[in-house]
C-alpha cells in the first residue's frame, strides 16, 4: 500500500530561546518491505544542516537555530510504499554488527523479574522466531497498554513492575530480556496505520527488531503481539528509545518548553 505521512512537532517557549541545536532522525530508508517515494523535512536551518550516518545506521540531520524565537516547528511530509514481508527486514546498508545490540542500557537493564522471564524461555523453543513470539506473549500477559502513566525516563524494569506502559515500554522490556539472553535486538521508531484492535491510538509507534540466523533483522511489535506488516513504516533504530528518538536537542534559554506533536498516517492505495 501507499502511506501518506505528516508529522509536526512544535516547541513553544515561555521565554524566547536565543540558540538551539536539534538532531533529526526523521528520514526513513528503503528496505525489502518499504520504498520511500517522496520525503521532505521543514525546519529552521534545514537547508544548511550537517548530515551523517550515525553508529546505528540512521541518517541524521543537525539543525542550528541562531535567531531568537518563541516557537520552533519541525514538520515532515512524505509517501512510502509498503509491502508485507512477514516482519523480515534483512540486512540494511550501514547497519553495524548485530553484536552491538546485546549491550545493556540504563533503560533496558534487567532486574530479577526480567531475568526470570529470560530463564523461562531459554532452551524451550524450536527456533528463535518461536522464542520471540513466546516473549511477546509473556510480556502481554504481564503488561497492558496504558498511556500517560510512564514517560521517557521509565525503565523496562519499572514498567514491568507497574504492569502497564506504552509501546516504548513494551519494546524496552523485550530488549531487556533479549540482552539477558545475549540475543541481539534493537529499538525501532516509525509510523503505523492504526487498525481496529491495535493498541495505542498514536500513529507514531515503536517496536523492536531481533537478529535471526539466516534471515537477518526481523521485526516484532510486542505492544500488539505481531510482526510488522504493510501498515508499518520504519524510521530509525538504536539501543533504546533515547538512541532512536526522531528529534533530540538542546537549547540556550530559560522557562518552560511546551511540546505539541501531531502525526497523521493515512493509507492511500492498496497495491
Amino acid at each position: 500500500m501507499e502511506i501518506a505521512i505528516e508529522h509536526s512537532t512544535v516547541h513553544r517557549y515561555e521565554q524566547p530561546v536565543r540558540y538551539g541545536v536539534q538532531e533529526l532522525r526523521l528520514t526513513p530508508g528503503d528496505t525489502n518491505a518499504q520504498k520511500v517515494l517522496d520525503w521532505h523535512i521543514e525546519a529552521p536551518g534545514i537547508e544548511s544542516a550537517a548530515k551523517w550516518i550515525d553508529a546505528y545506521g540512521n541518517l541524521v540531520h543537525v539543525v542550528n537555530q541562531t535567531k531568537e524565537r518563541s516557537e520552533l516547528e519541525i514538520r515532515v511530509t512524505g509517501t512510502v510504499r509498503t509491502s508485507d514481508a512477514d516482519g523480515i527486514v534483512g540486512q540494511l546498508p550501514n547497519s553495524p554488527t548485530p553484536r552491538l545490540f546485546v549491550r545493556e542500557t540504563p533503560l533496558t537493564r534487567a532486574d530479577r523479574t526480567i531475568a526470570s522471564i529470560a530463564a523461562s524461555l531459554e532452551g524451550k523453543h524450536r527456533d528463535q522466531i518461536a522464542l520471540y513470539h513466546a516473549l511477546m506473549g509473556s510480556i502481554r500477559e504481564r503488561m497492558h497498554f496504558d498511556s500517560g502513566r510512564t514517560d521517557v525516563t521509565t525503565t523496562a524494569a519499572d514498567a514491568l513492575k507497574a504492569g502497564h506502559g506504552v509501546c516504548q515500554d513494551f519494546a524496552h522490556v523485550f530488549l531487556a530480556v533479549c540482552r539477558k539472553l545475549d540475543l541481539p535486538a534493537r529499538y525501532v521508531t516509525g509510523y503505523l496505520v492504526v487498525r481496529e484492535g491495535d493498541v495505542g491510538a498514536e500513529a507514531q509507534h515503536a517496536w523492536v527488531e531481533a537478529d535471526v540466523a539466516g534471515l537477518g533483522w526481523v521485526g516484532f511489535d510486542p505492544a500488539n503481539g505481531v510482526c510488522p506488516d504493510d501498515h508499518y513504516v520504519r524510521l530509525a533504530s538504536g539501543l533504546d528509545a533515547a538512541d532512536a528518538a526522531p528529534i533530540r536537542g538542546v537549547r540556550r534559554g530559560t522557562g518552560v518548553d511546551t511540546l505539541s506533536v501531531h502525526v497523521s498516517v493515512v493509507r492511500q492505495t492498496q497495491q
